[in-house]
């Protein structure tokens, strides 16, 4: 009998620190999530995350692509990145596109003119992010994939390969889970959603 409070004052502080994880990466300008933040990761567990990226943009983009990868592998030993997608914890795939054939995401409205965008989906495959989606409406915020989207529209010019690999690494921070990040990779946001 005596254990019965216990059990009710560990619970209360369950529920505490599960609102408090929630406040946090909301406030840090990271998606919310209810009970972890990534498929298979346990929130402060102090191991790295691990991330598969799967290029599917096509040769042009290929460079930028590692070096946006690369950039936040030399940031942070927190992220593993991984081209086994079966032991990963986030699958993201980057593939190209054109406003004139624009992809079709469920959840997520296109919207032309921008130079890509990230579609991040929970465990249950329920959108997460927005914009361009709609409202993230049941998303968990445990991640399990996302798919950046990059526009081959980009205006040519020799800092071509600077922008791209800007813009990816922008994107590859909302695939991760930020939902608004300054240019930068965002690496203390990331910290604190995942508890590092």
């Amino acid at each position: 009998m005596a254990l019965r409070p216990w059990i009710g004052v560990r619970c209360a502080l369950g529920l505490v620190m599960s609102c408090l994880v929630a406040f946090a990466g909301f406030a840090c300008g990271a998606l919310p999530f209810t009970t972890a933040p990534a498929a298979s990761y346990t929130y402060g567990s102090q191991a790295p995350l691990r991330v598969a990226v799967a290029d599917e943009a096509g040769s042009d983009w290929s460079a930028s692509i590692d070096a946006a990868v690369g950039r936040y592998g030399a940031a942070t030993s927190m992220l593993d990145f991984t081209s086994a997608a079966e032991t990963a914890n986030i699958v993201i795939t980057i593939r190209s596109y054109t406003d004139d054939a624009p992809p079709t995401l469920p959840g997520y409205t296109f919207q032309p003119g921008v130079g890509g965008f990230a579609a991040v989906y929970d465990v249950d495959g329920r959108a997460c992010n927005y914009p361009p989606s709609p409202l993230p409406l049941g998303c968990t915020g445990q991640i399990a994939r996302a798919d950046i989207y990059v526009s081959n529209a980009l205006p040519q010019g020799a800092d071509l390969a600077a922008r791209r690999e800007r813009l990816l690494v922008h994107e590859l921070g909302h695939a991760l889970g930020l939902t608004r990040h300054s240019p930068d990779l965002g690496i203390g946001q990331l910290e604190q959603r995942y508890g590092w």
